[in-house]
C-alpha cells in the first residue's frame, strides 16, 4: 500500500512538474485593441494602409550615425510593398526610378492616426550596410516636425543597433540601443501621457518621459540609410518582414502613472514576471515537495524490516 501510495505521488509530482503554466491572454491594461493584422490575406494591404508612391519627403529618412536625409538616393514605389505567405515584405532593390538610384517601399497607415498608441508587431529586419528598417509615428501635420518618432534598425554585419529618435514638439530625444537586431523579434512602442516607451522581446529598452500630443499615424518603411548608401558588397534585392501588427488605443478612463524618471536606455532590463511565470513557479515548489515526500516514504519501506508472511513462519 506505501508502494503504491509513493508511486502515486510521484506521478501527479512528475505531472506538475512537466504540465506547462496557463497562459493568461490578456490585453496590455490601459489599452484597448483598435487593429490587429496577421497579413493572412496575399496580395492585399491592411485597410486603412497604403503603399507611399514617390521621393522622400522626411518622413521615413534614415538617420544612422547622426546624418539626415538618407532615404534621398531612394524612390518609393508601391510595388515594393506587397503581402504574401502571411507576411507583410518592404523590399530594397538596386534599381534606377525617377532620378534615384535605389527603389524601396513604405507603408503608410494614415487610417490608424490617433493620439496615443500602443503598437505590437514582429519583424525581422535585412542585414547589409546602407539599409535602415523603421517603424515610424508621424503628425497627421506634416509641418509639425518635432512631434516624428521612430525606431530605425540597421543590421551592418558586426554592427546591429537601433536609433530611437523621441519627437515631443518641444524637441528630439534620441537612443541608440546596442543589437542584436537580426532574424525575428517582437518590438512594441508604447506612446501614452506617462511618456514614450520602446520594448525589444518583451524587455523595456527606452523609457522617456517627454511625450508629444499631437495626432500620430503609424507606418513601416526600408530604405538607405544616413550615412552611405547600400555599397556593391551589399547584396540586394533585401526586404524588411512584418510577421503581424496590433495597434491598441488608450483606453476611456485610463490613468496611467505619471513617469516621473528621466530618459533612461536600459539595455539589460529584465521585464516583471507576469502571473503565469508565478504559477509556474508555485507548481514547481509544490511538484518538488511531493517528490521529497514520496522518495522518503519509498526510503522508509526499503529499510525497515519485513515480516515474513504466515506461511513462512515456524
Amino acid at each position: 500500500m506505501l508502494r503504491r501510495a509513493a508511486t502515486m505521488l510521484v506521478a501527479v509530482a512528475s505531472a506538475m512538474w512537466v504540465a506547462p503554466a496557463p497562459v493568461l491572454a490578456v490585453e496590455p491594461s490601459d489599452w484597448q485593441p483598435v487593429f490587429s493584422e496577421s497579413f493572412d490575406d496575399s496580395g492585399a494591404l491592411p485597410p486603412g494602409c497604403a503603399a507611399y508612391d514617390g521621393v522622400s519627403d522626411g518622413t521615413s529618412d534614415g538617420v544612422s550615425e547622426g546624418a539626415t536625409g538618407g532615404a534621398s538616393a531612394s524612390y518609393f514605389r508601391p510595388e515594393a510593398v506587397t503581402v504574401s505567405g502571411g507576411k507583410l515584405h518592404l523590399a530594397l532593390h538596386r534599381r534606377a526610378y525617377g532620378g534615384k538610384a535605389f527603389v524601396t517601399g513604405e507603408l503608410r497607415c494614415l487610417g490608424a492616426a490617433q493620439q496615443f498608441g500602443r503598437y505590437e508587431f514582429l519583424a525581422r529586419v535585412p542585414l547589409g550596410a546602407g539599409i535602415s528598417s523603421i517603424a515610424m509615428l508621424r503628425p497627421v501635420d506634416q509641418q509639425v516636425a518635432q512631434h516624428t518618432s521612430q525606431l530605425e534598425i540597421t543590421a551592418r554585419p558586426g554592427e546591429e543597433k537601433a536609433l530611437v529618435r523621441n519627437g515631443f514638439g518641444a524637441g528630439t530625444s534620441v537612443r541608440t540601443l546596442p543589437g542584436p537586431f537580426s532574424d525575428w523579434h517582437s518590438y512594441a512602442i508604447e506612446w501614452s501621457p506617462a511618456g514614450f516607451k520602446v520594448s525589444v522581446d518583451g524587455k523595456e529598452r527606452v523609457a522617456d518621459p517627454a511625450v508629444s500630443t499631437a495626432q500620430r499615424w503609424f507606418g513601416f518603411a526600408v530604405t538607405t540609410s544616413g550615412s552611405a548608401t547600400p555599397g556593391t558588397s551589399t547584396a540586394l534585392p533585401v526586404e524588411f518582414q512584418i510577421d503581424f501588427l496590433r495597434v491598441y488605443a488608450l483606453a476611456p478612463g485610463s490613468s496611467l502613472p505619471a513617469v516621473a524618471a528621466p530618459p533612461s536606455t536600459v539595455p539589460n532590463a529584465v521585464p516583471g514576471t507576469p502571473q503565469g511565470h508565478r504559477w509556474s513557479l508555485w507548481l514547481a515548489v509544490v511538484a518538488t515537495v511531493m517528490a521529497a515526500v514520496a522518495l522518503f516514504v519509498l526510503v522508509v519501506h526499503k529499510t525497515r524490516p519485513h515480516r515474513p508472511p504466515p506461511s513462512h513462519r515456524a
